[in-house]
Order: C-alpha cells, then structure tokens, then sequence
C-alpha cells in the first residue's frame, strides 16, 4: 500500500481552514482560500524565495499561504511589516520555523519602518497595509524599489473599475499597466498585479 504524494497547496488549505478560519469580520472559508490561491499562484509562479508583505492580518492568511509555498523549494525568507505589535500570533511564527522558513516582522507604520532587504531583492511584494489614500501611494513608492526586475507586485483590496479613489488613482498614475484580478469575476473586490519588466 503506498501513501498519498504530499500536495503542498492541500497541506495550505487544510492549514488555513484549521487555523486561520475564524477570520475577524465576515469573511468565509471560501474567500479565505480564493485570497489563498491568488497569493500561491503568483508566489508559484515566480518560484518565490523572498517575500515583503506590507500588513500581516489578523490570521495572517498571506503569510501562511507563503510560508507554506515557499517550504516547498526547501524554506525562504518572508518580511512582514505591520503597526500592531501582537501580530502575527505565536502559533503562526511557529509555521514558519517549523517549516524552515525565516520569518522577519517588523512593527511599525510602513511609511518609516526600516526594513532588513536591498533594493532588487525581493520576488514578490504583497501591499495590504492601511488603506487610506496616504499609504497606498506611499506604500508603493517606498516599497517598490525593492521589487526585483522579473518580480511581482500585488495590492490587496481594490475595485476592478480605475479612478475609484484617491488611493487607486495615485497607483495608476505610477503604475499604469496593472492588472485587476477579482475575488468573484469579473467584478468585486480583489487584487492589483504588475511585472516589474526585466532590463533588455
């Protein structure tokens, strides 16, 4: 009798729905893994070692999703910064550390926290910090030099339609060839995606 192969993306699930599923407000466990599976894929796609996340959450759902992702390619290392010095909760530095993963949290507002990256280091940069028009512009400009050419960028939580906001028009401005991917297409709420173009 042989075992079932390990499937990295169910042991993400399984650990989401055990310990990330009594999510604060009135999100289901099927957003949670729809919020999961953008964050994976993209994560996947660029074979990420190096992850900066702006926010961490209240379950930290993202981090979660990346540590397990990047455990697969033998560890990695996850930089998050977040204002709320409880997060995230023991039992999900312990993920990390069980497996292999180095998990950095820096608190702090994001527009002055230091963080322990160089510019052109990092794979994938996840911006879901304040949501105010100040920090989405500022978030973006601070953080992204960071973004290596060839990496990705994702921002959390904006409409599919441009010019919504005075947060969503300073993003446009400075990137304008975002990508909107919708948690239920092709409307409703969801995430921002851009390539940072390799150097030819």
């Amino acid at each position: 009798m042989t075992s079932a192969a390990y499937d990295p993306w169910s042991a993400c699930l399984n650990y989401l729905a055990t310990y990330c599923g009594q999510h604060a407000g009135a999100y289901a466990p099927e957003t949670n893994r729809r919020y999961a599976q953008v964050l994976w894929l993209f994560a996947e796609c660029i074979a990420a070692k190096t992850i900066l996340e702006i926010g961490v959450g209240p379950t930290a759902v993202s981090g979660c999703t990346f540590i397990h992702n990047m455990a697969q390619r033998g560890g990695g290392h996850l930089v998050s910064v977040d204002i709320d010095p409880s997060r995230p909760l023991p039992v999900y530095r312990e993920l990390a550390s069980q497996y292999g993963v180095a998990w950095t949290v820096v608190h702090g507002d994001s527009l002055k926290a230091e963080i322990p990256l160089h510019h052109d280091s990092v794979d994938l940069l996840y911006i879901d910090g304040d949501h105010d028009a100040a920090h989405a512009k500022g978030d973006l400009e601070r953080y992204l030099p960071y973004l290596r050419p060839g990496g990705y960028l994702l921002i959390d939580d904006f409409p599919p339609q441009k010019g919504i906001g005075e947060g969503r028009i300073a993003i446009d401005s400075m990137v304008p060839e975002l990508i909107h991917i919708a948690h239920d297409a092709p409307h409703g709420n969801g995430r921002l995606v851009w390539q940072r173009p390799l150097p030819w």
